[in-house]
């Protein structure tokens, strides 16, 4: 998927789909990347949304977050 098509798919679940509605169209419509690309971009673009980032965990995706990433020195 291009960036511009993550961008919209995900702009079109805003106020449209619930998260058990995307985790059906993500299990049902969308390779393993595709879904760590819609995954990612959708963390972000809903303000780091904690049910995001589970429903990322259920197909096994780790997005990565500052609070994840050790302090540097």
């Amino acid at each position: 998927m291009t960036k511009a098509q993550i961008e919209s798919r995900v702009e079109g679940w805003n106020w449209n789909m619930n998260i058990f509605e995307i985790y059906d169209e993500l299990r049902d419509g969308h390779t393993g990347e595709q879904q760590e690309q819609l995954l990612t971009f959708a963390y972000n673009y809903f303000n780091n949304d904690v049910m995001i980032k589970e429903l990322a965990s259920h197909f096994c995706i780790t997005i990565e977050t500052d609070e994840d990433s050790p302090i540097p020195c």
